[in-house]
């Protein structure tokens, strides 16, 4: 019996979260269920075109060495609502070219003419997975002339997205930047955030060292028999049912998200849940290893200096600068911390926000918590 092919395309999406290279058939399998000719999924950040990656699908990579070089300063479809900077609340979407964009201005533009039309491209699909700061992810799957997208193209792409969304996000945390993962144990382990691989029962098969620390005090969650649980009875039964839609073998696995109250503690603890490929599971087990990941949204979150410097070019005192204000120093505790005026405080202040693009203070704040991804420890 031959399976669903959304089922097998969600399968094949949570396969992509332990080795990248599966986003091409993801994408295959993607553009085969749309009308779909090529695609490709991007990291690119919006503001200075930096640090551009690429994964293709019957796509010449000349075309991304071009966009890097030119055809990013004409992208008409770069508005505010595909702009990964967009306050408030950045929420991943669904949408084509058309998308807040007149046709007639589209087909009349550079970008269009010289960059998609060579290409045999004419309409364009576009599906968030996420962003940091300005860097923006994004899987794009382009038609060929004369071919449009169908509401019910956009309705599948949109059941899709959030298992999408879920699997690269995981991937980002486990193994790095579009990286390939070579040895599972090996990438668990070298991950800052706390990762768990349990079977369907809640058995605990793996905990990386520091999802060990995180089970070792009171986080509200346990090891009781084997079997990894949450303290509180609710959030155990859900615990249970997230876990089983991920493990099952009789139906269409998929990943969750909650969260586990603790004790003594403001805030959860923040749990993602995806199905591990059954390539890594007994071929006798009634249930396929699960992945958890885990954030603790309490830990201490250490200042992103590096992206800071790499991303946006601050100096040294503007990185000690925006680190004091991610700490929650204000500008003149700053100023007697550093042992400089106001002014030259407030100078430096106002270079670091002409140089991230945000212009206020808890956006630099929420700016700089995207781009340290808060690990559970």
């Amino acid at each position: 019996m031959n399976a669903d092919p959304e089922e097998e395309l969600i399968r094949q999406i949570y396969a992509a979260a332990f080795d990248p290279t599966q986003w091409v058939a993801v994408m295959e399998r993607l553009a085969m269920s749309v009308g779909g000719l090529r695609g490709c999924l991007t990291r690119i950040d919006v503001d200075t075109n930096a640090a551009v990656e690429a994964i293709l699908l019957r796509s010449d990579p000349v075309w991304v060495d071009a966009y890097a070089q030119h055809f990013w300063s004409v992208n008409v479809l770069m508005d505010d609502k595909t702009n990964a900077k967009a306050e408030p609340e950045w929420q991943p979407s669904v949408m084509t070219e058309e998308h807040g964009l007149e046709r007639d201005a589209y087909l009349s533009s550079e970008y269009y003419n010289d960059f998609m039309r060579p290409q045999d491209v004419d309409r364009a699909l576009f599906i968030q997975l996420g962003r940091s700061g300005s860097v923006a992810s994004n899987i794009n799957i382009g038609r060929r002339t004369g071919e449009v997208f169908e509401t019910s193209d956009l309705e599948f792409a949109a059941r899709m997205q959030p298992h999408m969304v879920r699997a690269y996000e995981i991937g980002r945390r486990i193994a790095g930047p579009l990286g390939v993962i070579r040895n599972l144990a090996e990438a668990f382990q070298q991950s800052p955030h706390a990762v768990l691989l349990v079977e369907g029962d809640g058995v605990l098969v793996y905990a990386n060292s520091v999802a060990e620390r995180l089970l070792d005090r009171d986080s509200g969650l346990t090891v009781i028999n084997g079997r990894v649980t949450p303290m509180n009875s609710e959030a155990a039964r859900q615990f249970e049912r997230v876990i089983g839609q991920a493990a099952r073998r009789d139906g269409p696995r998929i990943g969750g998200t909650m969260s586990i109250p603790r004790n003594n503690a403001r805030l959860p603890l923040a749990v993602r849940t995806a199905p591990l490929p059954f390539d890594y599971g007994a071929i006798h087990r009634m249930t396929a290893p699960v992945l958890v990941c885990i954030t603790d949204l309490e830990a201490e979150v250490i200042a992103p200096s590096g992206e800071l410097r790499d991303l946006f070019g601050l100096t040294s005192a503007e990185i000690r600068l925006a680190a004091a204000v991610f700490e929650g120093l204000s500008l003149p505790e700053a100023a007697e911390q550093f042992g400089i005026s106001i002014n030259t405080v407030r100078f430096q202040l106002a270079r670091i926000f002409d140089k991230t693009g945000v212009s206020r203070q808890a956006a630099l704040v929420k700016l700089m918590m995207r781009l340290a991804g808060g690990p559970a420890s």
